[in-house]
């Protein structure tokens, strides 16, 4: 098995890299494409920029040029459920374009992507298994000895919990309470926002490969949240980043070792 694995700021992926055995680089687009192992799996891990197009163009590269059975994605995000905390981590059961609208056309509906006649792209129930077994692996057994008591409280970050359902993709950083507020309207099961799944969920759906989305939430999608954004990424996401990241490229190996 060979997973592509991609984050849209190097703060996501940097840690992944540096676990990586029999380092290969590969310069394609403007990206690097790490190629490697990793707790028995065969990897190739990208910083794919952000926004749709930029990672759009990074999963086709995985799935085209690196032939990679699957996508394995993971970041930060806006909370969109109120009950939402930072740390919290939520594992995508469907991704939507919330900024996608053809309704002008009579033949298409607000959210719909056109030609394909459908809003949402359901992750694969298998890898989405895998996904939220890593993520309660890593916060019940690794995220005190990872994440320090002193960057905690400082950055306000509790007892993070892992819940799956809908996130929203979007080509901008929502900071606008109103634009959120109606958007939970809209999309009552919205969980998260952020800026590139939906494209790398729409991008497997047409090659027909499986994908999993995990996201991290970095901020209230309100007008405070570029607050300690980066500190935050940088002394939290990227170390629970990484500890996820672990524990499902490790039961990702199980599975296959218990299939052969």
């Amino acid at each position: 098995m060979k997973i592509g694995i991609m984050g849209a700021m190097p703060e996501e992926v940097s840690g992944i890299v540096g676990q990586l055995e029999t380092l290969r680089m590969h310069r394609i687009g403007g990206r690097r494409y790490l190629e490697g192992t990793w707790n028995g799996i065969d990897l190739v891990v990208v910083f794919s920029r952000w926004g749709k197009v930029a990672a759009s163009v990074t999963a086709t590269v995985l799935l085209s040029r690196f032939d990679v059975d699957g996508i394995f994605f993971i970041g930060v995000a806006g909370a969109a459920d109120p009950t939402l905390r930072l740390g919290d981590v939520v594992v995508a059961t469907d991704l939507l374009q919330h900024d996608m609208d053809a309704s002008a056309i009579p033949l298409f509906s607000k959210l719909e992507i056109p030609l394909l006649g459908r809003s949402r792209f359901p992750s694969d129930a298998s890898w989405m298994s895998a996904s939220l077994a890593a993520a309660n692996h890593f916060i019940k057994g690794d995220f005190e000895a990872w994440v320090s008591d002193d960057v905690r409280t400082s950055l306000g970050v509790g007892n993070p919990r892992v819940v799956a359902g809908l996130i929203a993709t979007g080509d901008r950083f929502v900071t606008d309470a109103a634009f959120l507020r109606d958007l939970r309207k809209a999309l009552p099961d919205l969980r998260c926002v952020e800026m590139e799944g939906a494209a790398v969920a729409q991008t497997c759906f047409e090659f027909a490969v499986p994908f999993t989305v995990v996201r991290i939430i970095s901020d209230r999608g309100d007008d405070g949240a570029p607050v300690d954004f980066q500190n935050f990424v940088s002394k939290v996401a990227s170390r629970m980043s990484l500890g996820i990241a672990s524990s499902f490229t490790k039961t990702m190996f199980e599975r296959v070792d218990s299939d052969a």
